[in-house]
């Protein structure tokens, strides 16, 4: 079993977390200043959520990681993903799309909590070539 958590972007690791090391107290600070925050309510996918559960923040979090990505903002990105990887013990991966409609862009995150699988190398194959 891997201590380490990925966030994936359009199928390419852009972050991980490494569960075996500690948060500094900074940074844990931050994060139950961030779930106080959150707890206030907010909205989420043009909806106003009042007292939202954890499935929602989380979902929440993640969209917010995503533009975080997209304009490079490291740190935040990087804070947003603690924050994911802190309120879901048994979160394995996550995986993150941007899809280009007429409305704009439409983000999907996907959390993995089964163990991830390797994926192994592509190998071309082509067999109508001779073997000498």
């Amino acid at each position: 079993m891997s201590d380490k958590v990925a966030f994936l972007l359009e199928g390419q690791e852009v972050l991980s977390y490494d569960r075996l090391q500690t948060l500094p107290e900074q940074q844990r600070e931050h994060l139950e200043r961030l779930d106080a925050q959150l707890d206030e309510g907010f909205v989420l996918i043009d909806k106003k959520i009042e007292l939202p559960n954890m499935q929602q923040k989380t979902q929440f979090i993640a969209l917010n990681l995503v533009h975080a990505l997209s304009k490079n903002d490291d740190n935040n990105a990087i804070m947003m993903f603690s924050y994911l990887v802190t309120r879901m013990p048994d979160l394995k991966q996550a995986k993150a799309k941007i899809k280009d409609s007429q409305e704009g862009q439409q983000i999907g995150v996907e959390f993995i909590f089964d163990e991830i699988k390797s994926i192994g190398q592509k190998i071309d194959f082509q067999p109508n070539k001779a073997i000498h």
